[in-house]
């Protein structure tokens, strides 16, 4: 190492070293105090150059000692062949100018290197996964080869791209990995050269000192250049990572996870096989309302015909090799559906809303000969496990606001026939809808959400005044909650046996287990022993003629009449040939009570007789099958919905099936 000199400055003249200007050579014994030793010394330190020091502040002397020695060596160079110094210093010389050129260039290409990063528009990423996703959705559906292909590759671009975006992010200048790598390797070449110079030229300094200016200008030259090659690897090779920059990245990993959900899927396709026969080449034709299609009607069509269910590209659903020849299963509007039943070309439709008066053909009539009620589902409000709503009054305003998935969908359409009160279309409802966003009420199908829902299920009043329900199986089955509809299959009153045959079989033991293993809510009668109101047991125990009630159990329908008259719907007239066999079955020995109900219109005179009398004919119905039934009747107390609408007086006129023993 070059050696460092230096004299004592002390304005204030107390440290005798300043005095007598001694110029003294820096040791690590010499530190940061004063070398004098005195303790008040306030000195500070003035760095000379080298020659200074070695002659103690005569550097003038030595330079004319230099210049008249110079004139006496110049017979000795001739003699000796040069200068020691000057021979060591030039070969230096020689090899530091290749790696002065070499880090030349690097200063051109770092000058070249883009330093600013490119801004990053998140609202345009996030619009542009959420595109993807639904093209990828709609590629899926279409069961087209080819549409999932190009679906996968602009989800893989897409993905590509932002891992790119990601990854620059913070990071060094764009092309600066091979400059920094050169940069950081001349650095460690100058290191060498420097290290081997300064132990060559310190030696000869010590020997020569005349001709340490030459020395000491060799080494700040190498010195500059070293820093300037370190400059370069430090300034390109910097990441900003900031708090902002990591915010970005953490959405961008976001969106990422998205794309690498979508693209799994879009891995999993398997291409349909090939169809068993054309369209146009079906001995039957069946329809049904929207996913209604492949959820219900066609498990239970291959089930009637012991066929094969082959998803066609086209969203229809092939059965072949069964008993009953080629079916084809559509996919359908309601409005299609019932138009397309009138026009006689489909023989079935299974319905999940009840017809317009205008949507019936001529000889069609809600009745048992050409409609029947196969399945029950409901439309279910979700929320964010996290959310503090457990339970929404519907006469009041929801709240927070609406999801209902996209136009035309099962949910959506089912939404607006309930009159909900909807925020826009989205992309999203049920589950996948209420986990994303927390602040929103996503609305779902019962039938699709399974066993394993994540999602937080709401309980649903009318009215203040009825009481909150969940959607659950007996809920469903007796049409208490709210939101419960019917699945009907249509026929056409010219329908043959062969089709009467296969609504016969959805409404049996077999069918309503497809019903039920499809996540549908099935016809089959179960008993409940749930919290039984007072007003409940006394009614039960005065039907019965007793003080006390030992057993009660509420059976899973009700038992439902058109407005003003004792007729019962279509699935009530079910329900009473469902009963006594299952009483028998289930409840020997038991006396089945029926408690009618009314909905508020007309007063108290009219709606006790009136709840009376419906309760009356269905425990009559029951007694021509040999069931021991009676009856009472509670008039408009205690509704299931709100009694201003007719859809909600229609629920509130209803017959409810107990069984009980004194």
């Amino acid at each position: 190492m070059i050696p460092k000199y230096f004299r004592i400055v002390d304005p204030a003249g107390r440290c005798p070293l300043a005095v007598s200007k001694e110029i003294i050579k820096e040791t690590p014994a010499t530190g940061p105090a004063c070398p004098c030793g005195n303790p008040d010394c306030t000195a500070e330190r003035e760095y000379v150059n080298v020659v200074e020091g070695i002659s103690n502040g005569r550097s003038k002397l030595v330079y004319s000692i230099a210049a008249v020695a110079g004139v006496l060596l110049i017979l000795l160079l001739f003699l000796t062949g040069g200068n020691k110094v000057k021979q060591t210093v030039a070969g230096f010389e020689e090899r530091l100018a290749p790696l002065q050129t070499e880090l030349e260039k690097l200063e051109v290409q770092f000058k070249k290197t883009p330093a600013k990063e490119r801004p990053v528009d998140l609202k345009t990423i996030e619009a542009s996964v959420v595109a993807l996703q639904k093209s990828a959705r709609e590629a899926l559906a279409s069961k087209d080869p080819d549409k999932v292909s190009q679906a996968r590759k602009e989800v893989l671009s897409r993905f590509s791209s932002l891992q790119s975006i990601s990854s620059g992010i913070g990071a060094p200048q764009s092309g600066s990995g091979p400059l920094v790598a050169n940069a950081k390797n001349l650095s460690s070449k100058f290191d060498g050269l420097k290290e081997e110079s300064e132990s060559v030229l310190e030696e000869l300094m010590t020997r020569h000192p005349g001709d340490a200016p030459l020395c000491d200008e060799f080494l700040s030259k190498l010195d500059d250049v070293s820093q300037r090659a370190r400059r370069i690897s430090a300034t390109a090779g910097t990441a900003t990572n900031t708090a902002e920059n990591k915010t970005l990245k953490t959405a961008l990993e976001q969106q990422l996870k998205k794309l690498e959900a979508v693209r799994a899927d879009l891995d999993r396709f398997s291409p349909p096989p090939p169809l068993p026969f054309g369209p146009d080449e079906a001995d039957l034709v069946i329809s049904a309302a929207g996913d209604n299609a492949g959820d219900l009607a066609a498990p239970l069509v291959a089930g009637w015909s012991g066929g094969d269910v082959i998803p066609g590209s086209d969203g229809a659903f092939y059965i072949s090799g069964g008993s009953k020849g080629k079916i084809i299963v559509r996919p359908v509007t309601p409005e299609e559906g019932f138009a397309a039943l009138a026009d006689g070309k489909t023989a079935v439709f299974f319905s999940d809303r009840s017809p317009e008066e205008s949507e019936l053909g001529a000889g069609f009539s809600m009745n048992r000969s050409v409609a029947e009620v196969v399945a029950l589902d409901a439309l279910t409000l979700l929320v964010n496990p996290s959310s503090s709503i457990s339970e929404v009054t519907m006469s009041g305003s929801l709240p927070a606001p609406v999801e209902a998935g996209a136009d035309f969908s099962n949910v959506r359409l089912q939404a607006e026939h309930f009159g909900l009160p909807l925020d826009g279309t989205g992309s999203l409802s049920g589950e996948e809808a209420a986990l994303k966003d927390p602040d929103v009420i996503s609305l779902g199908l019962y039938h699709n959400e399974g066993v394993n829902l994540r999602a937080k299920r709401l309980a649903v009043r009318a009215t203040t005044s009825t009481a909150p329900l969940k959607p659950g199986p007996f809920a469903i089955a007796t049409e208490d909650y709210l939101f419960s509809f019917r699945i009907v299959a249509w026929t056409s009153p010219k329908a043959d046996d062969s089709v009467l045959s296969l609504v016969k079989f959805a409404t049996s033991n077999d069918g309503q287990e497809i019903v039920s293993k499809q996540g549908y809510v099935d016809l089959r009668l179960t008993g409940s022993q749930e919290d039984i109101p007072p007003q409940i047991l006394a009614a039960l125990g005065a039907a019965m003629g007793s003080k006390t009630v030992s057993s009660a159990i509420r059976v899973s329908t009700n038992i439902r009449f058109e407005t003003g008259k004792t007729e019962l719907d279509l699935k009530a007239q079910a329900d009473i040939e469902r009963l006594p066999k299952f009483v028998f079955g289930k409840y020997p020995g038991h006396k089945v009570i029926i408690l009618g109900f009314t909905d508020s219109d007309g007063g108290h005179d009219v709606n006790m007789p009136l709840s009376k009398e419906r309760a009356s004919v269905v425990a009559q119905e029951l007694r021509r099958s040999k069931v021991d039934a009676t009856s009472t009747g509670l008039g408009p107390t205690m509704p299931v919905d709100t009694n201003e609408t007719a859809a909600g007086k229609s629920r509130n006129r209803r017959a409810e099936v107990w069984v009980a023993k004194p």
